[in-house]
């Protein structure tokens, strides 16, 4: 039997890609998680899911592996490390370890929300953040999108980045985004010449940053940092062509 076995593919459930990006989900959680599976050569297939109370911690993305509903990336990608037979992150460093786990965490729990916010909190940004419910059917639009965005509202507000200004959010979402740009710096991936675990989730928010439209300014500096660009591509061109 193979290091991957006999056993189904994973289902990884996610919300919808939206806006024609060139990546399959608009989450950047969803998106860690793909990339992820895609760097470890485990079979899976995505479902397109914008309710996230159908999942087991009623978050995005959730995944069904060998028949159990699973929530949250991390844990996922922590359960699934024995099926893959490997660990990219094996050469590293207890120092890079260190690293990756610090930029990972500023990413999801901290850049996280500003990229929320300035994606629709946001009044000019929302313009083009609402397209995301567009994919749902019309008599449902309207409701599903402001009861969506009141939820996230109350939600960032509880957690602290949406009780700032808006250029106070913008102000702290480019100091992450020129932090992860001094930690890449010329290398191709994050810790060299090839990708580790902490690859997926730079890409999962990063992508997501630079593919999904938006007049935000924190949207126009990731796109003056020709280093962090190029990374988008370099990964996208490898893990989604």
């Amino acid at each position: 039997m193979s290091q991957t076995g006999s056993r189904d593919p994973i289902t990884v459930y996610s919300f919808a890609p939206a806006w024609g990006i060139p990546v399959p989900t608009c989450s950047p959680f969803g998106l860690k998680l793909i990339t992820w599976l895609k760097m470890y050569d485990l079979p899976h297939v995505m479902k397109v899911e914008n309710d996230p109370a159908k999942g087991p911690k009623k978050k995005c993305p959730w995944a069904v592996i060998d028949g159990v509903a699973i929530g949250d990336s991390e844990l996922i990608m922590e359960r699934l490390k024995a099926r893959a037979g490997r660990d990219l992150d094996s050469g590293l460093t207890a120092e890079q370890k260190a690293t990756a786990l610090a930029v990972r965490r500023m990413l999801d729990e901290h850049f996280h929300q500003a990229w929320e916010h300035q994606l629709f909190i946001d009044d000019e940004a929302w313009q083009r953040g609402q397209e995301f419910f567009d994919q749902f059917p019309p008599g449902l639009r309207v409701l599903v999108k402001f009861l969506a965005r009141g939820g996230l509202r109350k939600q960032l507000h509880a957690r602290g980045v949406g009780r700032h200004s808006p250029a106070d959010i913008i102000k702290m979402g480019v100091a992450d985004l020129d932090a992860v740009d001094a930690l890449l710096g010329d290398k191709p991936y994050f810790f060299g010449d090839e990708p580790t675990d902490i690859d997926a989730t730079v890409f999962g928010f990063l992508a997501l940053t630079y593919y999904v439209p938006s007049p935000s300014p924190l949207w126009a500096h990731l796109k003056a940092l020709p280093r962090l660009t190029a990374y988008c591509d370099r990964m996208l061109a490898r893990y989604f062509k």
